[in-house]
């Protein structure tokens, strides 16, 4: 297992100090002994999640198979917190994927017309409040 397998050790530092007591303090080998065991967990459940796929002759790893995987592991005390972070990881997905909001120019109506041509897309974000309210620049 190489460095480049291994979690940052910042994201190590943030979990591990929010875990334990404030008059704590931890090793920095205890740290990289951190970050080893939790590149090995990934490494063993993804393993057990592509023999799920395997066996239902799939070649994308979906969230089922983790889980399945989690439970093949016996790590059952995992399974709900997986589960809620999954539906906070789509409620976060899901509320960046709504539209913005419409803009209306200042000092005019919003009814009827208002130029400007047809919508742009999501991805239309760069410009500027001038090309975004309709004004010619």
């Amino acid at each position: 297992m190489g460095d480049a397998d291994r979690l940052p050790m910042a994201n190590v530092n943030r979990i591990v100090t929010s875990t334990l007591p404030k008059d704590a303090a931890i090793a920095k080998e205890a740290k990289v002994a951190i970050s080893a065991c939790a590149t090995v967990f990934v490494h063993y459940i993804t393993e057990l999640a592509v023999q799920q796929c395997d066996k239902r002759k799939k070649v994308t790893l979906q969230y089922e198979d983790i889980l399945e995987a989690i439970r093949e592991a016996e790590f059952n005390e995992f399974e709900e917190p997986l589960k809620e972070a999954l539906q906070a990881f789509r409620a976060q997905n899901n509320a960046s994927k709504k539209p913005p909001a419409k803009r209306q120019k200042t000092g005019e109506s919003s009814a009827g017309g208002g130029g400007g041509g047809g919508g742009g897309d999501a991805n239309d974000v760069s410009m500027n409040d001038d090309a975004a309210a309709g004004g010619e620049g």
